[in-house]
């Protein structure tokens, strides 16, 4: 049985009002907030630390160094910020009427019926459309509305990760010497060579600070082969964990579904209008 509802501020589907744009959690606000500075200390670490041990003068390959980490900034900030100030919960804020099916289940903690693939998350402490999980560096849910600015930061972030990696790589040697079974061993463990006295503090922070970009970069690329996967397949997380398949309808559309029509201009500028097709409360009936 389907019936009609129209949403005007106390209908079924009504859920918790809008957040501040700042994490509720105390975690969440320390992961955040070291996402942010750390992203400016790494630009102070790549460009003002190592890039002049590389080159001694201003030059078009240190010009092109800043404006890949100046453009690739600005990418993971810009959809950052649009991540953080996207709505994706379920409200009921000049909605059209929708339709409700026997399909949408019933959230106790809301007190309200939500659509198929919506779920409640207890961090945010509101209903999520169609959720796909709760970003824990930036401190929000990843749903409807946003995952496209989640989806296109990530792949900005690998992209970053494996650059400063590599880029990084030539200074490290020159700091730590080549790397042999002592230099291997010592970025899993930083902190032995340093209390034994085998390196001093300077090798020690770049020693950590290399450990952790390594870090970084293996955890960028499998939050994005989970993307990239879940693209493919039409799945959210929760789908992908239950190995739920119902919803796919294609890798093409369902990169649509997520990037919206405008696919290619969202990856140069966030604020492109490119919303994702539908309203989010109704499933696609075209299945393959």
């Amino acid at each position: 049985m389907i019936k009609s509802q129209v949403g005007n501020g106390h209908g079924d589907f009504r859920c918790a009002s809008w957040r501040w744009p700042w994490p509720k959690t105390l975690n969440d606000r320390m992961a955040l907030s070291i996402f942010t500075l750390g992203g400016l200390f790494l630009m102070w670490y790549e460009l003002i630390l190592i890039l002049p041990t590389y080159y001694s003068e201003t030059s078009s390959t240190v010009i092109a160094h800043w404006v890949f980490m100046l453009v690739m900034s600005f990418q993971i900030y810009s959809n950052m910020f649009r991540l953080i100030t996207t709505d994706t919960s379920i409200k009921t804020d000049n909605q059209p009427p929708i339709l409700l099916s026997d399909d949408w289940r019933y959230c106790k903690t809301c007190q309200v019926k939500v659509p198929p693939r919506s779920h409640h998350c207890v961090i945010c402490d509101v209903c999520i459309l169609k959720r796909d999980h709760h970003c824990w560096f930036a401190g929000y849910c990843i749903g409807y509305k946003n995952h496209r600015y989640y989806f296109v930061m990530l792949i900005y972030m690998t992209i970053t990760a494996i650059y400063c990696n590599l880029f990084n790589y030539q200074f490290v040697v020159t700091v730590k010497g080549e790397l042999g079974v002592f230099n291997v061993i010592s970025f899993f463990m930083p902190h032995f060579g340093y209390v034994f006295l085998l390196y001093d503090t300077y090798t020690f922070l770049i020693t950590t600070l290399s450990s952790l970009g390594f870090l970084l970069l293996l955890i960028f690329l499998w939050l994005s082969q989970i993307q990239l996967m879940q693209v493919i397949t039409g799945q959210t997380q929760h789908e992908r964990k239950k190995k739920i398949i119902i919803n796919n309808v294609g890798w093409k559309t369902n990169l649509l579904d997520i990037l919206g029509p405008r696919w290619v201009l969202v990856w140069f500028l966030p604020w492109i209008h490119s919303p994702p097709p539908g309203d989010g409360f109704t499933i696609s009936e075209k299945k393959i």
